[in-house]
């Protein structure tokens, strides 16, 4: 009753009928609720006298008038409306399953060090990094990826109609077409470019100006919760390293080192504290992680020893 009583009043604008699309394509409850209405509005109307008949030219066609309590349908809403009733008509016909809305969610996963390659509907190219989750919505528009704990290199179709969100812990990443690095582990986000333009806000501020616009060569880093994001200058290749089988570090210290080295092992890596703060420089090849760690010793003046409680490997000064 209330989308009819509004759709009557005068101060219905554009928004309002496309709200009200929206509203019956969602459902075909929504429709038949809405049909009711219209009939029960109708009714109301047939128990209306009918006008005096006026006198007609002769061989006019005489067609009685009865004043309707409609919604006047704007004339721009013509065609949608056509073609939305036809759509939904079919929906109440074969069942809910044809109504006209965005197709569901699809979640990703990836085991621990087993990245994937996903081919999206839209032509988009999503990399999945191991040990990640996503889930990824491509409606009419707009295309919305929400990250879990994961990394992903995006390489996005463009599409100006429907812009391309990832909400990312208390983070929104917008772009229209463009190849990028995301990664949201531990509540750390980073975001690198690679090709294009990316805009970083708030998550759930779309309508604000951007916290930063980011272009080839620029990584941003934030912490969930902290009010503040860094905006640095770096070699892009190394943040899309994973992606042909290799990590770079350049001047990681040891411990942050390991948080990622544990992406892609099954054995937890932990490090001594008289370890954790040697820088790492360093070129490795993604592999078995016996071969990892010995690569590792060849850079740094550590020894890699295997414990069994718990199950894990420690990484200490080699003396």
């Amino acid at each position: 009753m209330s989308w009819h009583v509004r759709l009557l009043s005068d101060e219905a604008d554009e928004r309002d009928w496309l709200t009200f699309e929206g509203w019956l394509a969602a459902s075909p409850e929504h429709l038949r609720a809405y049909e009711s209405v219209e009939l029960a509005w109708a009714e109301l109307d047939d128990l209306a006298p009918e006008p005096a008949a006026q006198a007609a030219p002769a061989g006019a066609e005489i067609v009685a008038l009865r004043p309707r309590r409609r919604p006047a349908i704007p004339a721009w809403f013509g065609a949608a409306a056509a073609s939305l009733v036809a759509a939904i008509a079919l929906a109440v016909t074969v069942g809910p399953s044809f109504a006209p809305k965005d197709p569901p969610p699809q979640a990703y996963t990836t085991a621990r060090g087993q990245p994937r390659t996903l081919a999206l509907a839209d032509g988009t190219r999503v990399t999945l990094n191991g040990g990640s989750a996503i889930t990824v919505s491509l409606g009419k528009h707009e295309r919305r990826v929400v990250m879990a704990d994961a990394e992903a290199v995006f390489d996005v179709a463009h599409d100006p109609n429907r812009p391309f969100l990832i909400h990312v812990g208390d983070r929104e990443i917008h772009v229209v077409g463009t190849e990028f690095d995301v990664l949201h582990r531990a509540g750390q986000v980073q975001v690198t470019v690679r090709r294009g333009v990316v805009e970083v806000r708030k998550a759930g501020a779309r309508a604000t100006a951007p916290l930063a616009r980011l272009v080839r060569g620029q990584a941003l880093t934030h912490r969930e919760g902290e009010p503040r994001d860094q905006v640095i200058q770096t070699d892009p290749q190394a943040a899309f390293a994973w992606t042909e089988g290799r990590l770079i570090f350049q001047g990681e210290s040891l411990a942050e080192a390991v948080v990622v080295l544990n992406r892609y092992v099954t054995t937890p890596i932990t490090v001594a504290p008289d370890a954790r703060a040697l820088p790492v420089r360093a070129v490795l090849n993604l592999g078995p992680e016996d071969e990892m760690l010995q690569s590792l010793s060849a850079f740094l003046p550590v020894k890699a020893e295997r414990r069994s409680a718990p199950n894990s490997v420690r990484l200490s000064l080699r003396r």
